[in-house]
């Protein structure tokens, strides 16, 4: 079976299922009319879910360097305790970066490339 063969065999389901989901969804939503609209209801349900978890990426971070430290446990138990809330931090990252896009990603990068931040840091001295 050709590639391109199954490429417009799944475009094909992929539109049948936004029809169905148009049909089905114009009885509870009383504002969408057409496949315009549940698609931008869509994509900026997935950009909010994104923002969020961009932002709870950060959270373990500050829990790893002012809260794991101070904690009644053993030194393994806090290893531990570290490494699983990077990991959760960084698939949270990673997902918020695969929800929101490129653009973001290349904000991102700008903002925190060490030129830029070396720029900021020197115009703020000089005020």
């Amino acid at each position: 079976m050709p590639v391109a063969d199954i490429g417009a065999r799944c475009e094909f389901a992929v539109k049948e299922e936004i029809e169905l989901a148009t049909i089905q969804t114009k009885s509870t939503f009383s504002g969408l009319t057409d496949n315009g609209d549940i698609k931008a209801v869509l994509c900026e349900s997935m950009q909010k879910l994104g923002l969020f978890l961009f932002i709870v990426s950060f959270l373990p971070w500050v829990a790893i360097l002012f809260v794991v430290p101070f904690l009644p446990l053993e030194i393994t138990q806090k290893t531990t305790l570290s490494v699983v809330l990077a990991v959760v931090a960084e698939v949270c990252f990673w997902l918020s970066v695969v929800m929101l896009g490129k653009e973001v990603v290349t904000k991102y990068r700008r903002y925190l490339h060490p030129r830029y931040l070396w720029k900021k840091i020197r115009n703020f001295y000089r005020r």
